[in-house]
């Protein structure tokens, strides 16, 4: 069959078709431009505004001028632009390029790195160790915001703000519960509880500021358990600006050998949602020190990385010169006069190395060395090494973790107020790390719950314990504004959400001064215009026994003016048969004391009036004024009552201070109440002390044995401080007795008032044999203090379900008792009295005293003056009181002294 040509029905090609096919690459139909043609078209799309998606600059009106700053050039656009504005939004950073692909990262130190300096050298460990104990045992709670309780006052504006608090955690006590139920075991997967869980997110911050949180749930959608994981196995993702990808985009991988095996998306997006993703998903990634260059934190182990390599190479010069050192302890000079060879000087070295490697025996022999050679010492490793640089460099280190050098075991070299330091450094880390790592997690916390939790808005998650400064300093304000007269009591106590007080004066305003309390409220009634107003004072006292001291209050009808000063002759009468008296009384006084050890205090008798006792044992009063001694002011009798008063000033707040820190007072109120509240939902109240236990001495012994269960122990809180102060105490007493039995009007103190330590320094090994068997004994007082502190604590507790009291109220009423400066006052005075008159009369046993009188301050109670009265008594005898020592009560500052 003939083979027929396919081409025979095609139309025939024009020329210009043939031209056509000659343009490589140019399809049929297209159309073909000009190089001019191609870039005068460029131009013009750069030009116009109007094209879609093309870049729209802003109008550059500002005249070229010569020698101007030039006109801006055109961005050259890469993303993609507004459509509102024609121009895209600015990028966050300049991150490197494919920034999301695995081995790209902008990140300076690896993650290995931080890992392995958080375990070198020890130094660095212990201080992160010491910041996750901080807060690993604080006590915290879930508690009412501050904001709920303001709302709820402002839509109900009739009810007490008590009231108001009480409706809302009522209402929300079962969301309380609940939340509280997870964070105390955030991790059941990994059977984590709350110090663990904390302990593990601590690390991650304080390592590598990177805290990557899985919120793991159920296949329900609930949330199972918050699982921490590594932080370095997570790299961030950016979108095309350089920000976190917001949902469903991923915005963290999980790279594990070199790949990611996993991607997950941000928690929430910006508006709190998490649009078109899974639950399960999400991954909570949270930085301290949040950068605008780098998606990653900055960790405190990466700020210390320079300072611990120089800690690091100083231990290894230490550690050097023990293994590796090269510096003999000691060298032969040469000095050529005995013309040896070289070779011969080897071969001695050899020789004398030889003779004493490993001999210790034969090193400590003389030798005699040959002529010529004169041994030379080197410096050792205790000659060249300052321990003051290792301090400097403690501190550098220290300073990263926001520690002390205290909290190290480390204390500053010599100095008597290094002590001080300390405590001015920790109230500097106070300030400037610890409050602000702790309102950082519970902001952490508090979101989570929010979040992921469920749990409602009006919660929030509080840790415990923690006084805010600008709490502190809004005390202060309110504190000068009741001090003025601007505030009164209750209305401060309304401020703080607290009871008003019952009694009518906590509404009156009031003047606090140094004198006293005034109130306000008929002042102008009480004193003509101009007249100094005061409070009431107590009458003066007068010299009825003529025994030298002022020991009985004038009556209401004596004329109390300034004798030395009034006008009127019935005055000068009185003042005139007084001076008379006190004059005899001074005659008698001297014949029955012919060495007298106390001087004779006149109230009326000036030096102008007796110019022949000047240089006796006497004490005038002044010639233009009153200097007869003040209530409650001692006379001159016992040398230690110019020291006693001073040191229980010192040691009053430190009680008050070990007993705060002791009993935490927030966590207590919490749990209290919380279990009020089981009780009160409790149906089953058959107990056959069911009568009992509504009365107050059963709620308050209820309240005691759930304190003792909390593990409140204020035993060992009272016990070290009572025997500091005893032991300071006894210092004084023995000092005055020794002054004292010496006729010294004046003690002799060697040591700072308050200084415990330095008062024993001082003391004799008998007189401290004597001050243990004092301790010992006084060991079941102690526990009688402690107890009765536990029982008015127990009081309180028992008291709040009747009182209707919120945890707040409860808790600065248990505050108010812990701080109670008058209940610490009169422990302070009354048991260094103790210790001063014990230690007195063992100074007197020594010294062989064998009675005493019973000395009292002016203005002494009619049991301590009868006791005056007896006297003088054997040392040791029973007096009218029944004691056989001062103090016969609290605050009790009478003393033995020699008859």
């Amino acid at each position: 069959m003939p083979r027929r040509n396919r081409n025979r029905h095609r139309p025939r090609r024009t020329p210009a078709d043939m031209t056509k096919t000659q343009v490589p690459g140019v399809g049929a139909g297209a159309q073909v431009y000009t190089a001019a043609q191609v870039a005068a078209m460029l131009n013009s799309i750069s030009a116009s505004p109007q094209i879609p998606g093309g870049f729209n600059p802003l109008p550059r009106t500002d005249p070229q001028v010569a020698f101007g700053p030039g006109l801006p050039l055109i961005p050259a656009q890469i993303d993609p632009v507004r459509q509102d504005t024609g121009r895209p939004e600015p990028r966050f950073n300049e991150y490197p390029v494919s920034a999301n692909l695995p081995g790209i990262t902008d990140r300076l130190v690896p993650w290995k790195v931080l890992r392995d300096a958080a375990a070198a050298g020890g130094i660095a460990r212990r201080c992160i160790e010491i910041r996750k104990a901080d807060i690993a045992t604080l006590e915290w709670a879930i508690t009412i915001t501050k904001s709920a309780i303001a709302q709820a006052e402002a839509d109900h504006p009739s009810m007490a703000r008590a009231d108001i608090e009480a409706d809302l955690r009522k209402r929300l006590s079962p969301e309380i519960a609940r939340c509280t139920a997870f964070w105390e075991q955030p991790d059941p997967g990994q059977d984590e509880e709350w110090p663990d869980w904390i302990g593990k997110l601590l690390e991650e911050h304080l390592v590598l500021d990177a805290v990557a949180i899985y919120p793991r749930r159920t296949y329900g959608g609930d949330l199972y358990a918050l699982e921490i994981l590594d932080g370095s196995t997570i790299k961030v993702l950016r979108d095309y600006r350089g920000g976190r990808p917001v949902p469903p985009q991923p915005a963290f991988q999980q790279h594990l050998w070199g790949f990611p095996r996993g991607e997950y998306v941000a928690d929430v997006d910006p508006d709190g949602a998490v649009p078109d993703g899974y639950s399960a998903d999400q991954l909570i990634y949270k930085r301290r020190n949040v950068r605008a260059f780098t998606p990653y934190g900055y960790s405190a182990v990466e700020q210390a990385l320079e300072d611990l390599d120089v800690w690091l190479r100083r231990r290894q010069w230490i550690r050097a010169e023990f293994t590796d050192g090269a510096i003999p302890a000691g060298v032969l000079r040469n000095t050529a006069a005995n013309g040896w060879t070289p070779q011969q000087v080897l071969e001695y070295e050899t020789a004398l190395n030889d003779a004493w490697s490993g001999q210790t025996l034969e090193r400590h022999r003389l030798r005699i060395l040959p002529p010529g050679f004169e041994l030379e010492s080197m410096a050792d490793v205790a000659e060249k090494y300052r321990p003051e640089y290792d301090l400097f460099l403690l501190k550098q280190l220290a300073s990263h973790f926001a520690t002390t050098i205290a909290e190290l075991n480390f204390t500053e070299p010599g100095g008597l107020g290094s002590s001080g330091y300390h405590e001015g450094q920790a109230d500097i880390k106070e300030r400037s790390a610890t409050m602000p790592t702790y309102r950082w997690i519970q902001n952490l916390v508090t979101q989570i719950s929010r979040r992921h939790l469920g749990m409602a808005p009006e919660l929030e998650f509080r840790i415990l314990g923690l006084e805010s400064e600008d709490e502190a300093a809004a005390d202060m304000v309110a504190q000068s504004r009741v001090q003025w007269g601007r505030m009164t009591l209750n209305e401060d106590r309304d401020r703080l959400g607290l009871p008003r007080y019952a009694f009518p004066e906590a509404d009156m305003p009031m003047l606090m001064t140094t004198r006293g309390v005034v109130f306000l409220e008929g002042a102008s009634e009480v004193a003509e215009p101009g007249e100094l107003i005061g409070p009431v004072q107590a009458p003066p006292q007068d010299d009825a026994d003529a025994d030298g001291e002022l020991d009985a209050p004038y009556g209401p009808d004596t004329d109390i003016s300034n004798p030395a000063t009034s006008g009127s002759d019935d005055d000068s009468e009185q003042t005139a048969a007084k001076k008379s008296q006190e004059l005899a009384a001074y005659r008698r006084w001297i014949r029955r004391n012919a060495t007298p050890a106390r001087p004779f205090r006149f109230a009326y008798l000036t030096k102008a009036d007796a110019p022949e006792l000047d240089g006796a044992p006497v004490i005038f009063a002044a010639p233009g004024g009153d200097d007869r001694p003040k209530a409650g002011d001692p006379s001159p009798v016992w040398p230690g009552w110019d020291r006693d008063e001073a040191t229980a000033a010192v040691w009053q707040p430190r009680i008050v201070r070990h007993l705060m820190a002791a009993v935490p007072a927030d966590a207590l109120a919490e749990r209290w109440l919380a279990r009020e509240l089981v009780k009160t939902d409790t149906t089953d109240r058959t107990d056959p002390g069911q009568d009992g236990a509504d009365s107050d001495e059963w709620a308050a012994t209820l309240a005691a044995a759930f304190l003792t269960s909390e593990g409140i122990d204020l035993t060992g809180i009272l016990a070290p401080l009572l025997n500091d102060l005893w032991t300071e105490g006894w210092a004084i007493g023995h000092a005055a007795a020794r002054a004292i039995m010496s006729g010294r009007a004046k003690a002799l103190y060697g040591w700072a008032v308050g200084d415990a330590a330095d008062a024993a320094r001082g003391l004799t090994a008998a007189t401290r044999m004597a001050l243990a068997v004092f301790r010992q004994q006084s060991a079941p007082l102690v526990r009688s203090i402690a107890a009765g502190r536990l029982a008015a604590l127990g009081r309180v507790l028992g008291g709040a379900r009747a009182g209707h009291q919120t945890a707040a109220q409860l808790a600065e009423a248990l505050r108010d008792l812990l701080r109670d400066r008058s209940w610490a006052a009169m422990t302070a005075m009354t048991e260094v009295a103790r210790a001063v008159l014990a230690a007195a009369v063992d100074a007197y046993r020594t010294g062989q005293v064998n009675a005493c009188d019973w000395a009292i301050e002016p203005g002494a109670c009619p049991a301590c003056v009868a006791n005056h009265q007896a006297g003088p008594l054997p040392l040791g005898a029973v007096w009218p009181t029944g004691d056989t020592q001062p103090p016969a009560h609290p605050r009790c500052r009478c003393a033995l002294v020699p008859a």
